[in-house]
């Protein structure tokens, strides 16, 4: 039962606590019962930390607005700390052939990343306030968040340091919007190639362009409109549309 519409139930973390007041949640009676993983709404998450500087950059909310215990969840990343250090963490792998492991992917931060501890306190079941409380109270410029994804999924990080994590099966298109990125369409069908966008990513067999000559980061071309995730990437990272030529080959259809 919807008992209130309120304001101001996310946060755009751009200070030590600014509030947005243009995003409406609906909020519910909440549950007394903890959440657990045979619950249907509760998917696996691995957990890593980053640190990063303040101001975030991020926009937060509560995962389930009937029942704060299960925590809360990065869903918008502004222009700031967050996408810088996205950016950095791909230079860093790019610099290298992309040639990534483990520790290094996880560096990201990514829309839909549930932040399960803030400066080593706990809070995967606490509710918006408690969350912001804890970063509003913190006196350094430097804060680590422990963050959990969810398993299997794969970083999508676009050119301005925007990062989602994508599931096997979401189309690009789905994925850029949540993300803030505009797309222009016209057929929605393939045929046009106006919303044809280069992906650049981290070895595999197939669709192999080696990027220099070397290393392990090669390219190919997506479709927004129909194309989807493929499984079994750590990470891939959408080109900037303004920084090829439109006159190079389109090929691919993922």
């Amino acid at each position: 039962k919807r008992l209130r519409r309120t304001p101001s139930q996310n946060i755009s973390i751009v200070g030590k606590c600014h509030r947005r007041h243009d995003a409406l949640l609906f909020l519910a009676s909440s549950s007394s019962a903890q959440p657990t993983s045979n619950d249907p709404r509760v998917e696996l998450r691995s957990i890593h930390k980053v640190t990063i500087n303040l101001p975030l950059g991020l926009v937060i909310e509560e995962m389930d607005s009937s029942d704060p215990s299960f925590g809360v969840a990065i869903i918008g990343i502004n222009e700031g700390n967050a996408a810088q250090h996205n950016s950095d963490t791909l230079s860093n792998i790019k610099s290298r052939g992309g040639i990534i492991n483990d520790v290094e992917s996880e560096n990201f931060i990514c829309i839909r990343d549930k932040i399960m501890a803030v400066n080593e306190t706990p809070c995967s079941d606490k509710g918006f306030d408690d969350v912001i409380s804890l970063i509003s109270s913190i006196e350094s410029d430097k804060v680590t968040l422990e963050l959990g994804r969810i398993e299997g999924s794969t970083v999508v990080n676009y050119y301005n340091g925007i990062c989602i994590s994508a599931k096997a099966g979401e189309a690009y298109g789905f994925l850029a919007e949540k993300c803030g990125i505009c797309i222009d369409y016209e057929c929605r069908t393939g045929n046009c190639l106006t919303c044809v966008r280069w992906l650049e990513f981290p070895d595999k067999e197939r669709d192999l362009s080696p990027d220099g000559g070397g290393g392990s980061l090669h390219e190919r071309t997506i479709f927004n409109c129909v194309g989807r995730m493929p499984r079994g990437y750590q990470w891939l990272h959408v080109l900037d549309p303004y920084g090829r030529g439109n006159e190079d080959a389109i090929q691919g259809d993922t």
